[in-house]
């Protein structure tokens, strides 16, 4: 058996015309709205819930989108009774006099099950499954963390007569209350039902995505950082169980099953960022000062994407996405400013330009490849690190740099 993914637009079924073809008794179906529709339904909330609009006409006009969409008659009833569910639980959000983060939630599984209940009506009158009813986690801050043993043995009690089509992305606690799996959430779904059904593969069907070519799950994850069909993060489950991936054309599998010569398979560009540094003589020796500056930017919500650090540590630099840049730079400042002594900051506009291969390991001279050709290219490197397991390379470069970086790069792929 296999697992599918598809991301549900209302405005074209290549995807779900082309998911009909193979599909087998046993399979599973993991749906969710794609960016574009979720986007509209979260402005939607934001009317009623945060400026106190009447959307219920907003309401009614998307689920005539979707009966339309759907072309099953049947699929009338449940669109309708969804969206009144939906209003009546808006009317009651209303009153709050704060944003709860528990309530959207619980609002945005309502239109990912109004997805699945949509693709299933277009895949043949096939019933849907509410991927809460399988998921079972907890949240450790904001972070979803799934209790493996019971979502396992939930699915594992599926039964697996004709093709299953669930709603991703969601999960619950053991209490009931639904948790949102976060970014990349219905992959997520995807991958865990197909760890816990031991599937033969994994197939996400991605409009427009044509790469040919085999990766391992670590080279996955450095293509995807910045973009990608398959959040890094949801590849765990996959990589664990051993799984192959399809995405397209293009394979996911594990590094062992991978052939072929040793060098470079990928060169991704990541940004906009800012780099920004934090020198001075109050960093040497002082324990605790990484600890405090990330510690910091951690309690913002600011994730880092790159750290270079001094042997002399006299300074530390690290980048972040240029829409953080300003808040990181606040904190930095107040934390200078009320705690240490004798630092300074600066930032400026980066990109990183990262090369990356599972057969990087122990080859000599890659290294030296790289930097030769950006040095022939007129690149200048900013900063630069590699991860102690070999398996890429980080070259900060200005913004103005980044095309010009990744062209004298891309001739080293193997």
């Amino acid at each position: 058996m296999k697992v599918h993914h598809i991301l549900l637009s209302l405005e074209a079924d290549g995807a779900l015309e082309a998911l009909k073809v193979g599909l087998m008794s046993g399979d599973v179906v993991v749906v969710a709205p794609d960016k574009a529709l979720m986007e509209r339904y979260e402005a939607l909330l934001e009317s009623q819930l945060v400026e106190r609009k009447d959307v219920r006409p907003a309401l009614k006009a998307l689920r005539e989108e979707f009966k339309a969409f759907a072309g099953d008659p049947a699929f009338g009833a449940v669109a309708d009774a969804t969206v009144e569910r939906i209003h009546l639980v808006l009317c009651q959000g209303m009153s709050l006099s704060f944003r709860d983060n528990a309530l959207t939630d619980y609002l945005k599984a309502f239109l990912v099950r109004l997805c699945a209940d949509c693709a299933a009506a277009r895949l043949g009158g096939l019933a849907s499954l509410d991927g809460r009813d399988y998921i079972v986690c907890e949240t450790q801050g904001t972070i979803p963390v799934v209790d493996r043993a019971l979502t396992d043995q939930a699915i594992g009690g599926l039964v697996r007569e004709g093709v299953a089509v669930v709603a991703g992305g969601f999960g619950r606690k053991v209490t009931g209350e639904t948790v949102s799996l976060g970014q990349g959430g219905s992959e997520l779904t995807a991958n865990i039902f197909g760890a816990a059904l031991q599937a033969e593969s994994v197939c996400y069907y991605v409009p427009g995505f044509e790469e040919l070519e085999a990766l391992s799950y670590e080279e996955a994850a450095q293509r995807f950082a910045q973009e990608g069909p398959v959040y890094p993060p949801a590849l765990i489950p996959a990589k664990k169980a051993g799984l192959t991936l399809e995405v397209g054309k293009l394979r996911i599998e594990p590094a062992e099953k991978l052939t072929g010569e040793k060098g470079i398979t990928g060169v991704v560009v990541s940004g906009p960022m800012n780099l920004l540094t934090v020198y001075g003589t109050g960093l040497l020796g002082s324990v605790g000062i990484s600890s405090a500056i990330f510690g910091l930017l951690a309690g913002k919500g600011i994730n880092i994407h790159f750290i270079s650090q001094s042997l002399s540590e006299y300074s530390i630099s690290f980048a972040v996405k240029r829409k953080d840049a300003p808040e990181a730079e606040e904190a930095i400042r107040g934390l200078i400013c009320g705690q240490l002594t004798d630092l300074s900051y600066d930032s400026r506009p980066v990109e990183i330009v990262s090369v990356f291969g599972q057969r990087m390991k122990h080859v000599p001279g890659i290294s030296g490849k790289v930097y030769s050709a950006l040095g022939e290219a007129g690149v200048n490197v900013v900063a630069s690190s590699q991860g102690g397991e070999e398996l890429s390379i980080s070259i900060v470069v200005d913004e103005t740099d980044a095309a010009a970086a990744r062209e004298a790069l891309l001739p080293l792929k193997a």
